[in-house]
Formats: C-alpha cells, structure tokens, sequence
C-alpha cells in the first residue's frame, strides 16, 4: 500500500515545503471518504481548523506547493499521471484536478 506522502516525494513534492503537509492530510481524508468538495468550502476548511491556518493560507499553500513540484520535480512521472488535467495555459493542474487525480491513483494502486 503506497502512501500518500511516498508518492509525492517520487513525483519531486518536497516535503519542507508548507503546502506538503496540508495535501497529505486532504488527499487522506479523500482516501478515507471525508467529504471535501467543494475544497474552499469543506476541504481547505478542515485543514484550516486542524492547523489554525486560514482557508486563503491553505489554499496558496498547497498551490505554491504543486508549483514547485512542476518547476523541480520529476516531470516524465508528472506528466504520465496528470497529463491530461494539464492546463495548456498554466502547464500544471488546479489544485482541485490534482488532488481529485491523486485520490483517484491512490485509490486504484491500492
């Protein structure tokens, strides 16, 4: 059983970076059936109480963090798994399309 955390260190999340801890915790709650959608409302709401942090605080942290990601981590892994929620604009996927794709991985790994 891969976890959440293993995974995105393969992919080049690095896990100093802020926004590691709160994807970890969203994509276990998807995992385990929490209801986190819509994330501004219930998801980023949930992580902001178990951290003290505000919904804008763990939002463009988890963002910053996916922005790293694809600037410096592994993009052959990056691109095979998220390839198609790929913005042409942006050159990475919405907060919302990466953890709904991860959940969906991880669900299908395990």
């Amino acid at each position: 059983m891969m976890e959440v955390s293993e995974l995105l260190i393969k992919l080049g999340f690095r896990s100093n970076n802020f926004g590691f801890k709160y994807l970890v915790q969203i994509i276990n709650s998807g995992l385990k059936g929490e209801e986190i959608a819509p994330l501004s409302r219930k998801g980023y709401m949930l992580l902001g109480e178990m951290n003290g942090k505000t919904v804008g605080c763990i939002e463009k942290d988890i963002q910053n963090c996916i922005n790293s990601a694809w600037l410096y981590g592994n993009s052959d892994q990056l691109y095979k798994i998220f390839g198609d929620t790929v913005s042409d604009i942006k050159g990475k996927p919405t907060n919302k399309q990466f953890i709904y794709t991860m959940i969906e991985n991880l669900r299908f790994i395990n």
